[in-house]
């Protein structure tokens, strides 16, 4: 399950595949059961998913050699585990046709999931993959039926909530690339949009509840969201705060129809 996000630099220690550029592949970390995770998924599968082509799951991956104390790899482990995903994708394209759909990594395993055709020969294949190539890991190798993709649209693939901390963490990516050590305090502007005014007020009332103060507009570049609501808090442009806020906006403009439109800064060097 899902828990909280936290805030880091992926591409330290989660490089993107070689063909990232060609296909939409993201990442965003959580907590599973109390421990903190990293899951790499290929979003563009989900407007063609389930994809009856490949209606088995293949789930197989290492468990690495070291890793912290809170079960995620050392860097020392992150080109082994990449020549391993290199290896598994290379002998099942052998095999079957298949669709790598996302990395799970976490309890100091990184798990990779692919859905493929049928799973004739697989194990065999991948236990000698394993036991020639990379005899000092210890291994998972699981198939199941999973016609309709409930693991990656459940699993793999980001919660609205999710999405929107994934969004969040790119715009605080961009703010230290730019200089911003995010270390001071400032006004940051969240917006909301809505379908018709009398939904809006209600919005400001409520949210006004919870100590937020509102200003109106009404030029969204969204035709059937036009009236705007823009909450100004001055707060340290901290993922958790940021994320928090998030939440808090959402939910409360959803009650009223309304959409959660994202949020501003400005840089601070």
């Amino acid at each position: 399950m899902k828990l909280f996000k936290l805030f880091v630099l992926f591409f330290l220690f989660f490089p993107f595949f070689s063909f990232a550029q060609q296909e939409q592949w993201d990442t965003y970390m959580a907590k599973f059961a109390g421990k903190p995770g990293s899951i790499m998924v290929d979003l563009g599968l989900q407007e063609k998913a389930p994809d009856k082509l490949y209606p088995y799951l293949v789930i197989t991956g290492p468990k690495t050699v070291n890793c912290d104390h809170q079960g995620l790899p050392d860097k020392d482990q992150i080109n082994a585990m990449e020549e391993i995903l290199d290896a598994s994708s290379n002998f099942i394209t052998g095999i079957t046709a298949k669709k790598l759909t996302g990395t799970f990594t976490c309890n100091c395993e990184r798990l990779n999931y692919y859905y493929v055709k049928d799973t004739v020969s697989i194990r065999n294949a991948l236990q000698r993959m394993y036991a020639r190539s990379f005899p000092n890991y210890e291994y998972v190798l699981k198939m199941k039926l999973d016609k309709e993709w409930k693991t990656y649209r459940t699993f793999l693939y980001p919660t609205e909530n999710d999405q929107i901390w994934m969004e969040n963490n790119k715009l605080l990516t961009g703010m230290i690339a730019k200089g911003d050590s995010l270390i001071k305090i400032r006004p940051i502007q969240f917006v909301a949009n809505f379908t018709k005014d009398s939904m809006r007020n209600l919005f400001i009332n409520d949210i006004a509840a919870a100590g937020f103060i509102t200003k109106i507009a009404n030029d969204s570049m969204l035709s059937n969201y036009p009236y705007l609501a823009m909450i100004t808090q001055t707060i340290y442009p901290k993922i958790e705060i940021i994320d928090s806020i998030n939440v808090i906006i959402k939910n409360t403009a959803q009650k009223y129809k309304g959409i959660y439109n994202g949020w501003s800064s400005p840089i601070i060097k």
